[in-house]
């Protein structure tokens, strides 16, 4: 199974490479409560490509539910997230950021889809 899972992050990688122009670089900052005032932010710079839902994400996706016309649907590399996602998070993208309504990680656990609102 490990020979397929590399396969696949392979193949990620080359779409990423070859579609270099759709790929819009960030950052994807973790936020956690720590149950006092302060707020803990772990940050870290990742690689995405938006989409717009389609009607088969409505009927496949976990969190379709909380799809409202104006989200976008954010690819991420499961390898650029090196520390666990939430929904209490965002991303930042040329400026804009966007808050993570929802994410889900496929079954080969290489790739993100994520639910982002632009606040």
């Amino acid at each position: 199974m490990a020979n397929l899972k590399n396969i696949f992050i392979k193949g990620i990688n080359t779409l990423f490479n070859v579609f270099d122009e759709a790929v819009k670089t960030g950052s994807y900052t973790l936020v956690v409560d720590n149950g006092f005032d302060d707020i803990d932010k772990t940050e870290i710079p990742v690689r995405c490509i938006f989409e717009k839902f389609t009607e088969k994400d409505v009927e496949l996706l976990t969190f379709s539910k909380l799809i409202q016309p104006t989200d976008i649907k954010g690819l991420i590399p499961a390898e650029d997230i090196t520390i666990e996602m939430n929904v209490k998070s965002y991303c930042t993208f040329e400026g804009v950021k966007y808050t993570v309504e929802g994410q889900e990680l496929d079954p080969m656990s290489v790739l993100y889809t994520l639910l982002l609102r632009d606040n």
